[in-house]
């Protein structure tokens, strides 16, 4: 039983909470097992099983993987599974993924970009899924959950391990794996939401391979292994965000954690199947993650599973959106990661994982525009003249949406219907798409001068440019104010001045303002907030402040709110992930907002700004 729709428990569901009547298995945290080599018939296996930690006892039948294979990888988000690589006598590439709410068979993903097996690492937030690391080559590979496809590349490990079984633990931003080939003890972590090498974290308390990895949101546990050569039924734990070594936590019920898979709830770990010697186990085991102690027996498998992997609905990683706020804000990742977070906008909070762009660049600057239900994100550097499509509703991958006139840097901002775009880095050429159809951008006019990264918004008619970098030209910023009626074409008028000459600075508004945030001046960044009442032309007033000396970060909101989010602070020298908020309509400096997963975000978008009618 569960509550109803409208949140109201009847009076039979709150009984069986309070009695020992039979625990609704739909209600909790569940996991899958793939068996990956089945020790009971001596032969690689498909089936995978459920169970459910809240409820201790044996598995039960799930479905069948695409190919029975051992030494895979499992990982996953709050709604999907997913297995990748393995071997059952050769080498495989094959990505499957299974429903957590519906049982049957896998269903294909897409492909590795090469055939891997020795169970691979693999961790998981919400959107993105991260794993590899299974062969000599070492190679680490990311897809976006939500969006079936091969592979993209991630980075490369500190030193090549390949042997199976690499625990591998993790949170919403961090995955840690430990241990593998050569006898080693090494720990190592890499960031989710970015893309890069894997980082040294510290050393397990032995030399070990085989082991099995289980975490909650700030500890991960290692249990299990082989240490030259024999058995070991150790545990050990380390904290996610606090780089060192390992300590010691308890013991296995035996040394049948070889081989075994690990899978984990918000608070409890299993251990599930695992050799013995030269067997499998069908036993699942289960720990405490914040405390210390000795596993105890959960249930058991059908199967004595040895090399399989396992997935949880509820794992340390996810960021569960059980529904999407009315008022979200979306800020893409600064560089190759390509990734989107997001913010409800009404509320104070930190950012969650939502999604990726469909296309990856060097380290540069994107141009959003948005509809309340599209989000288009374009440009970047090296001369990029992609367009990205994002659904508000719907998390997980971009898709192509058409390409720009000029690529390259790129601002942008939108009214309901078009975007439009300041493209081609020092270039005073403007385009524009229509967001609800997919296809090329068209040359729409010129800007005032050939200038990089103007600040854009406006409202349903009109939309403003601000300041920009007309490098190598003198003065090299500008503190020009220019505009343009959205649904014509042409070049910008004069608008009128900001209150400094300014480039990279950060635009948003309401249906009547429009506000520029900080900037930079030639020398130093500024912390100035400042406005224009947008249907009327006119010099910029003060506004307030920012928390800091801010340029280049996401700026959006919706009739009422300005969120400025993560950008590079000049006063700390960094790039930030702090995110900071204001009334559009009142005067007065910025506050807390919370903080983002990353600390770079050259765009950001949302499905309620000015621009919006």
């Amino acid at each position: 039983m569960a509550p109803s729709y409208s949140g109201v428990w009847n009076i039979s569901t709150q009984y069986q909470y309070r009695t020992g009547w039979p625990f609704d298995l739909n209600l909790g945290s569940k996991a899958l097992t793939a068996i990956g080599y089945d020790d009971t018939n001596s032969a690689y296996s498909n089936v995978v099983e459920r169970f459910v930690f809240e409820s201790a006892g044996n598995s039960t039948d799930f479905g069948d993987l695409s190919v029975a294979r051992s030494e895979l990888a499992g990982f996953g988000n709050d709604t999907r599974a997913l297995f990748a690589s393995g071997y059952t006598g050769s080498n495989s590439d094959v990505i499957d993924f299974m429903v957590y709410a519906s049982a049957g068979n896998a269903t294909d993903f897409g492909d590795l970009a090469s055939a891997q097996r020795r169970n691979p690492f693999g961790a998981a937030n919400n959107v993105r899924g991260v794993f590899g690391a299974g062969n000599s080559s070492g190679s680490i590979y990311y897809v976006t959950i939500a969006s079936a496809g091969n592979t993209s590349d991630f980075g490369s490990p500190t030193e090549q391990k390949s042997h199976r079984s690499q625990g591998m633990v993790g949170n919403t931003t961090r995955g840690i794996y430990a241990g593998g080939s050569a006898l080693t003890n090494v720990i190592d972590y890499f960031t989710i939401p970015t893309t890069g090498n894997s980082i040294d974290f510290g050393n397990l308390t032995a030399t070990k391979y085989e082991i099995s990895g289980m975490s909650s949101s700030t500890r991960g546990v290692f249990a299990g292994g082989r240490i030259d050569g024999a058995d070991t039924n150790v545990i050990e734990y380390i904290t996610i965000t606090s780089a060192g070594n390992a300590s010691d936590f308890g013991d296995l019920l035996s040394s049948t954690g070889r081989g075994a898979s690990g899978a984990s709830s918000s608070t409890k770990g299993a251990i599930i199947g695992g050799g013995t010697g030269g067997g499998g186990s069908n036993v699942i085991q289960t720990i405490t993650i914040a405390s210390t102690g000795n596993a105890s027996d959960f249930g058991d498998l059908s199967l004595e599973a040895v090399y399989g992997a396992s997935a949880s609905d509820a794992q340390a990683g996810v960021q569960a959106l059980t529904s999407l706020p009315s008022a979200i804000g979306l800020m893409t990742s600064n560089g190759s990661d390509s990734f989107i977070e997001s913010v409800d906008i009404t509320t104070l909070g930190n950012g969650v994982a939502f999604g990726d762009i469909s296309y990856t660049t060097t380290n540069g600057s994107f141009g959003g525009a948005s509809s309340s239900t599209r989000m288009c994100v374009a440009g970047a550097t090296s001369n990029t003249n992609n367009i990205d499509l994002t659904i508000f509703a719907t998390r997980g991958k971009g898709t192509d949406f058409g390409d720009l006139v000029v690529g390259g840097i790129t601002t942008g901002s939108s009214n309901s219907t078009r975007g439009l775009f300041s493209t081609g880095g020092a270039s005073n050429t403007i385009d524009y798409i229509t967001i609800a159809s997919a296809g090329n951008a068209t040359d729409f006019g010129n800007l005032y001068a050939a200038v990089s990264n103007p600040a854009m918004a406006g409202n349903t008619t009109r939309m403003l440019f601000m300041g920009g970098d007309q490098e190598p030209s003198s003065p090299r910023y500008l503190n020009e104010i220019g505009y343009v009626t959205i649904s014509s074409t042409g070049n910008t008028t004069d608008f009128g001045d900001l209150l400094q000459t300014l480039g990279y600075g950060m635009a948003t508004s309401s249906s009547t303002r429009v506000v520029y945030c900080g900037g930079y001046n030639g020398s130093a960044g500024v912390n100035t907030i400042q406005y224009v009442t947008t249907a009327s032309t006119g010099n910029a007033t003060d506004f307030g402040d920012l928390l800091s000396q801010w340029t280049q970060g996401a700026c959006f909101g919706n009739s009422t709110r300005a969120i400025v989010g993560q950008g590079y602070n000049w006063e700390t020298d960094a790039t930030q992930n702090v995110i900071q908020y204001f009334t559009i309509a009142s005067t007065g400096d910025s506050a807390d907002f919370g903080d983002a997963i990353n600390s770079g975000a050259p765009a950001g978008q949302s499905n309620g700004h000015g621009g919006i009618a």
